[in-house]
């Protein structure tokens, strides 16, 4: 099976589906990854939401969002590795952090080339309050419609919204064997804990135990809060 994970930023493939991922390429699914912006405003919004941790953010405080970009897609490229992607099946949009929104049409071109053999996509949810993850879902959705991928089921998570769906929609995926894993994962992504809110989460990965997701198929688009 083709699995085609869309991750909005450098970081979202650990905490959304990063035990799912670990479990699928056990099973020997062929699993890829898209990550689509490169973290570029990482520090200065942490550092405008309040949320900039001054001892962890040293190294970086200083450079500039292109820099910290170029840092952000070297992470992505070593955590994927990591994970045991293979070189060829890791996929970087380069689209700059906070400007998904502005890249959609540029983002469903690259998607339909990555996703037309897939037999499941692994997106972030609709009606998500963070424009990157957003515009990721969108992406990825808008792609599969163009190219009328009927039999492609679509597994979506939730980071910065709930799961609405009904229960028959839902899939649980227990992961308790991966969370050392991904929190060693999760370490490697230095810029990303330089913000309190993903050093809690990254904290919290050593207790989590099953990954949710919705399980839609394409016809379901447009009929449910997360899809």
């Amino acid at each position: 099976m083709k699995i085609v994970v869309f991750a909005p930023h450098p970081d979202d493939e650990v905490y959304g589906c990063g035990g799912s991922i670990l479990k699928w390429m056990e099973q020997g699914h062929d699993v890829h990854i898209v990550y689509v912006t490169d973290n570029s405003a990482l520090i200065s919004w942490g550092r405008e939401h309040d949320e900039l941790i001054e001892e962890e953010a040293k190294d970086y405080i200083n450079l500039t969002e292109e820099e910290i970009g170029k840092i952000g897609l070297k992470e992505a490229k070593k955590v994927s590795k990591a994970f045991g992607f293979p070189e060829s099946n890791v996929n970087l949009f380069q689209f700059r952090d906070q400007d998904a929104m502005n890249r959609i049409e540029d983002g469903i071109r690259l998607s339909e080339e990555i996703i037309k053999d897939a037999d499941r996509l692994v997106i972030p949810s609709d009606n998500n309050n963070h424009p990157d993850h957003q515009a990721t879902h969108t992406m990825a959705k808008t792609a599969a419609q163009e190219l009328s991928l009927t039999n492609v089921e679509f597994y979506v998570y939730t980071i910065y919204n709930v799961l609405k769906a009904p229960i028959e929609k839902h899939i649980k995926i227990k992961m308790v064997e991966y969370r050392d894993k991904l929190y060693d994962l999760m370490k490697m992504y230095k810029t990303q804990i330089t913000l309190s809110t993903s050093k809690t989460a990254w904290q919290t990965l050593k207790r989590k135990r099953k990954e949710r997701f919705g399980l839609f198929i394409l016809e379901d688009a447009g009929k449910y809060y997360n899809f």
